[in-house]
């Protein structure tokens, strides 16, 4: 399933970027527990449809929305979250390149910045951005 070797390409670029820097990737398959007064940020992929364009049905394309939701203790300034989403447009423009295993695709719109959502200790400004990409339907490894 090629949405996974989209979602891994995105992850690698996300998590070699956020080495370099003090700020951490919760990661859902890992335990991630934030620390007080901590800037995070937590990623989903967000599967779009997949199509076949190609007689034989030998390569699918892969279509969907990537978020990168940045949490800031309450209290921050919200300009610390929007230098991260500032770092996220440029870490993900747009035509970037998406390869993995078979999935060879790019990065189709820019990281757009959504509201901000606040609650009592805590707020989060969500960004996304879409990838689309076409992947050989042969087994891994083949």
């Amino acid at each position: 399933m090629s949405h996974a070797r989209a979602r891994q390409a995105i992850e690698i670029m996300l998590m070699a970027w956020a080495a370099s820097r003090p700020t951490r990737v919760a990661n859902f398959e890992e335990g991630f527990e934030p620390q007080q007064d901590e800037t995070y940020l937590q990623a989903f992929q967000l599967p779009g449809a997949t199509t076949c364009r190609y007689l034989g049905g030998e390569a699918y394309e892969y279509t969907g929305v990537y978020q990168v939701s940045i949490t800031c203790p309450a209290g921050q300034a919200l300009a610390t979250a929007e230098a991260l989403v500032d770092e996220l447009s440029a870490l993900f423009q747009v035509d970037s390149p998406l390869s993995r295993n078979g999935f060879e695709g790019m990065i189709t719109e820019p990281v757009e910045q959504g509201p901000t959502i606040t609650e009592s200790a805590t707020y989060m400004v969500p960004t996304s951005f879409t990838y689309r990409g076409v992947a050989d339907q042969s087994p891994i490894g083949a």
